[in-house]
This record gives structure tokens, C-alpha cells and sequence, in this order.
């Protein structure tokens, strides 16, 4: 009797094993075909699916930038900027009517400083909106994110700014367009920052 009473709890126990065995495998493929569905899911512009190529910056980091961008001409950069406050990189689409840019400031900042970088950064703008900010780290790089809005003449214009420390100066990269346009813009604008990896 004894006997049976035990081989019945071995058995008992089998099968519980093998029941959470199931379970567990099956949360697990739920899982990981819902981060598929995420790495998959395609992002849109004017009923067209965007696609995206992964753009080395320099030596130290890159970004994954809309494959429908162009590198902003010369001429052009010159026409809207002055020599106060000239971007080393900018990229646009062909309306120009949204900027992607990257910009090596003179300023001294180290990794640690970064924050403090960012205080001293939102007292230079002015009739701004501060919407969000925070600072994350991405490979032991501290990055400082900034969106605000502007008001430009008439119209609302929208930053998604990233700021850190690249050979102890400070590197901004400013993503920015109209704020009508955010609907279009706003999931291109954030798979691209959030692209930014390090080499």
C-alpha cells in the first residue's frame, strides 16, 4: 500500500513537471512572438512603409536614419544657418521641412557632467515648452534627452533632442519638425534616436 502511495506521488509530480514545462514554454513563445511583432512592426509615412539604414556618424557611434533623407547641401545649411550656430551634419527629406542634425559643440562636458550639461543647455532656450526630459545610459554613455516645443513666427515647431559627452565635448543631435506634422514624424523621429548605439 505504502508502495503504491508513493509511486502515485511520483507520478503526480511527472506530470505537474511536465504541465509547468508547457506552460512555462508557451509564455515564453507568447513572448518572444510579441517582441517580434515589435521589431517587426513597420512604421509608416503617406501610406508608404519607411525604411531605415543604419548611418555611422564617425568612428564612435551611429544611428539608423530614414532611408527617404538626403544630406542637407552646403548651400543650403548656409541659407539657414548662421555662423553662430552651424551644424556639422544635417540630414532632411525632400520637402525640407524636417532636420536631422548633428552638431560637436566646443563645450567641455564629460560623461559624468551630462546632466548638469542639460540644466545649462535648457537656460539657453527661450520661448520654449519643455514637454519631457531624462537622462538614460546607453554603453556606459550617459544621454541626456530633451523634447520641447518652439514657437517659430506662426507656427509650433517640435525638438527631440540628445545630448552627451563624445572625447570630453558635448554632441547634440536634434531631430525637429513642425509640430502639424507629428502624426507623420513622431515614431520615424523616436526609432531613430533610439537607434543611437556606440562602436
Amino acid at each position: 500500500m505504502k508502495k503504491k502511495v508513493i509511486l502515485f506521488l511520483v507520478v503526480l509530480i511527472l506530470i505537474i513537471t511536465v504541465m509547468l514545462f508547457f506552460l512555462n514554454a508557451n509564455q515564453n513563445k507568447k513572448e518572444t512572438d510579441k517582441s517580434k511583432e515589435k521589431q517587426t512592426e513597420k512604421i509608416m509615412l503617406n501610406g508608404e512603409v519607411v525604411n531605415f539604414k543604419k548611418y555611422r556618424v564617425n568612428q564612435q557611434f551611429y544611428l539608423e536614419i530614414p532611408e527617404l533623407f538626403v544630406e542637407m547641401s552646403d548651400e543650403e545649411v548656409n541659407k539657414r544657418y548662421t555662423n553662430d550656430f552651424k551644424p556639422g551634419l544635417i540630414f532632411t527629406n525632400d520637402k525640407m521641412d524636417v532636420e536631422l542634425l548633428v552638431h560637436a559643440t566646443n563645450d567641455n562636458v564629460s560623461n559624468e557632467e551630462v546632466s548638469s550639461f542639460l540644466e545649462s543647455y535648457k537656460n539657453t532656450l527661450s520661448h520654449v515648452e519643455i514637454k519631457d526630459e531624462k537622462v538614460t545610459t546607453i554603453q556606459q554613455h550617459n544621454i541626456a534627452s530633451l523634447n520641447y516645443i518652439e514657437q517659430k513666427d506662426t507656427q509650433e515647431e517640435s525638438h527631440h533632442v540628445l545630448l552627451f559627452s563624445l572625447n570630453e565635448k558635448a554632441l547634440m543631435i536634434d531631430f525637429k519638425y513642425f509640430s502639424d506634422l507629428s502624426d507623420s514624424w513622431d515614431k520615424i523621429c523616436i526609432h531613430t534616436l533610439n537607434s543611437l548605439q556606440f562602436a
